[in-house]
């Protein structure tokens, strides 16, 4: 398979500015979907939206994890796209936020297509009471997060925070909540199981929910919950070769 670079010379597309600075020659062995490298022109021309470089440096910004983790960031870009491709309406939400790295992303395709984010989370690390079942070898992570740092590299718009423990906060969602994208990262069973529960009925038809966690092994928990949601669903999951093994699911129409 002729690689990034090659594609872009056989193009002739110039690429001296952004893209090549920002994601070519900084990441070289991250193999770059087609629409925003070596078809970026036409891409743009359709009306395509997606600031790689921008969405590139904000979801690596201090951390080393994510840095290898690019195809996971594409496979949110092209759901965006997907979403704006089929108009798909409804907000969208994260449940298990941390630091940020995804949300922030996810905050600038709510502001460039008017939609509002929920962002839920303890903004403390697990909560203690999680730790059982599956998860009862598990140790107490992700405590060091703050919620000022986040709400301040994220940014505001329509954006709502919502902090706690999920789902004794989901009095604070709308009521009517419809829901376009939601992605879960909360890597233990019980809160991944209740936000399976909550959100799945309130998709919208084609609505997109990403969950990571799924086939890294290292989260028994979080691949039970899926399994056991979706056993008498009409959906199946299907998986994404990032480093945690996310798995993306459309809600059927």
């Amino acid at each position: 398979m002729a690689t990034v670079n090659t594609l872009l010379k056989r193009s002739g597309v110039d690429v001296d500015g952004l893209v090549k600075r920002h994601v070519i020659e900084k990441y070289p062995r991250s193999e770059i979907p087609q629409r925003y490298g070596v078809n970026l022109a036409r891409y743009r021309e359709r009306g395509g939206a997606i600031d790689l470089p921008a969405e590139v440096e904000l979801f690596i910004k201090g951390s080393e994890n994510n840095k290898q983790d690019l195809s996971r960031l594409y496979a949110l870009c092209l759901a965006f796209d997907q979403i704006e491709h089929e108009s798909i309406a409804g907000d969208m939400a994260e449940l298990g936020v941390y630091k940020g790295h995804t949300a922030v992303v996810l905050a600038r395709f709510a502001r460039r297509t008017e939609r509002h984010l929920y962002l839920l989370d303890t903004f403390s690390g697990f909560a203690e009471e999680d730790l059982a079942g599956p998860d009862q070898t598990q140790q107490m992570q992700f405590q060091d997060t703050d919620f000022d740092a986040v709400r301040s590299f994220v940014g505001d718009g329509p954006v709502s925070y919502v902090r706690g423990k999920f789902p004794d906060t989901a009095d604070q969602l709308p009521n009517e909540g419809r829901y376009a994208l939601v992605h879960i990262d909360c890597d233990l069973y019980a809160p991944i199981k209740a936000g399976l529960e909550y959100f799945y009925p309130r998709m919208a038809p084609g609505g997109f929910l990403i969950i990571h966690d799924y086939s890294s092994l290292y989260w028994p928990g979080a691949e039970q919950a899926i399994d056991e949601f979706f056993a008498d669903k009409p959906e199946s999951v299907i998986p994404m070769p990032d480093i945690s093994g996310t798995v993306v699911v459309r809600r059927c129409k």
